[in-house]
């Protein structure tokens, strides 16, 4: 079930993984950033989600500030929501890949876990064991 569709992410629900899977297609400036990230907490809220897909493989690298907004804004609220585990597949980029393992570091979250990976499939396996 497709969720947001525009040219640089598509938002959907996963159900064979039961997961939020935001597909980046592209670079997507601040706005389009956020507002695929609103859209992915508004999906999980729907379908109270446990899990998140972030195939990150074609993204961009995001600004400092973005990065900021990520963890001090949108990481808590999908934890508050109930999310517990994130699996990224790395961006193919260097550049983009060095912004987004910066930013995982950053954040601290007691319940919220985050794992990166270099493919799809292993991001799948690992969501789906924590059955």
């Amino acid at each position: 079930m497709i969720h947001l569709d525009e040219r640089w992410v598509t938002i959907s629900w996963d159900a064979d993984i039961q997961a939020v899977l935001v597909e980046w297609k592209g670079f997507a400036d601040s706005k389009e950033l956020r507002t695929a990230l609103d859209a992915a907490l508004d999906l999980g809220r729907k379908n109270k989600a446990t899990r998140c897909l972030g195939d990150c493989r074609r993204a961009g690298p995001t600004s400092q500030d973005d990065q900021r907004w990520a963890n001090e804004s949108w990481l808590p609220r999908m934890d508050a929501l109930g999310v517990r585990r994130i699996a990224y597949v790395l961006p193919r980029s260097a550049i983009a890949r060095m912004s987004l393992t910066r930013a995982l570091a950053r954040f601290d979250g007691q319940v919220l876990v985050q794992a990166q990976f270099d493919g799809i499939d292993a991001a799948r396996a690992w969501l789906i064991s924590a059955s």
